[in-house]
């Protein structure tokens, strides 16, 4: 099953379930703000994730936790005209979008998977970036930490006022949105981790400022600070969420349902030959397939209990 291409196919399968990829298709910009996005670029950027993943983790077997901050990638020139990245064109009659490997430069804003199109501009409005999405979405798909949704009565003009000239970048808007004490608690957990990727823009363009004032990209994650998002990439990269988080979401794609009570010695099994094995993933995926614990049936009330349950790692 390892030497199966297959593997690729169900790798790429798991991946587009974590990362929700099923909204790309759906995922649109204000042309008018972002006139290099359009429909070609989110279907390269998609790609292009999964084709960094399939690289580090099947290619070269790398450690799951190098996609938060490995250099090498792959573009089109659909993405080249975001990344600013010349991309030549080499395929054959000079067909369009041929795909190129590329490595940042040491020192580049851009490393690992959190500051790849298919990441910034899938979790922003169509129209600006959003640090409330983009954190959000990193303590919900890559940490497994659930964030409830904001109350129903919750005014966000501020926040969405990109032209307000008394708060002229995110951070501004955000600080004051926080003086709310309903909304403090949630963007605590949440903006200090996408307030650091407010140098990609809307549609994953990198800048420097917002309206004329600098951008400030500092940030920090479970008490570890850093100044960008290579040192979020970093953080995450260190955090043992991170590992746990994508072993607890295999093993429920794996079985159809979230790991429940009777599975807790099996999963920890799982998690330390996980890190003996140096994190790489089809060492994970070979382990849950030959454990006797996958093909052992569930008691129904356990299945409606791990139907129920929302798997959240601390």
């Amino acid at each position: 099953m390892i030497a199966s291409p297959r593997l690729e196919t169900g790798l790429r399968a798991f991946f587009t379930d974590m990362l929700g990829f099923d909204e790309i298709p759906q995922l649109v910009k204000d042309a008018t703000l972002f006139p290099k996005f359009s429909a070609q670029v989110a279907t390269d950027a998609q790609e292009q994730t999964l084709r960094t993943l399939v690289d580090l983790l099947l290619t070269y077997k790398g450690d799951y936790r190098d996609v938060f901050t490995t250099p090498k990638t792959f573009l089109t020139q659909s993405l080249g005209s975001i990344y600013r990245v010349p991309v030549a064109n080499d395929g054959p009659n000079g067909g369009p979008d041929m795909w190129q490997p590329h490595t940042f430069a040491d020192g580049d804003p851009r490393a690992g998977i959190l500051s790849q199109v298919s990441f910034v501009a899938l979790h922003s409005p169509p129209g600006r970036s959003s640090p409330t999405l983009r954190g959000k979405a990193l303590r919900d798909i890559m940490l497994c930490q659930r964030v409830p949704p904001p109350p129903g009565n919750v005014e966000f003009k501020i926040v969405q006022d990109t032209n307000n000239p008394e708060y002229k970048t995110a951070r501004a808007r955000l600080d004051v949105h926080r003086t709310n004490p309903v909304c403090a608690g949630c963007h605590k957990l949440i903006d200090p981790m996408g307030l650091t990727l407010e140098n990609f823009d809307g549609d994953g363009a990198y800048r420097t400022t917002e309206n004329g004032v600098a951008i400030d990209s500092s940030g920090v994650l479970d008490g570890v600070s850093f100044k960008d998002a290579a040192g979020l990439g970093k953080a995450m990269h260190d955090n043992p969420a991170t590992t746990s988080c994508v072993l607890s979401r295999m093993t429920a794609y794996g079985l159809g349902r979230t790991p429940g009570e009777a599975d807790t010695a099996w999963v920890e099994k799982l998690k330390k030959d996980f890190e003996k094995a140096g994190y790489r993933i089809p060492d994970l995926m070979r382990d849950i397939a030959i454990s006797p614990e996958f093909y052992r049936v569930a008691p129904a009330d356990q299945k409606a209990a791990s139907a129920d349950s929302q798997t959240v790692v601390k």
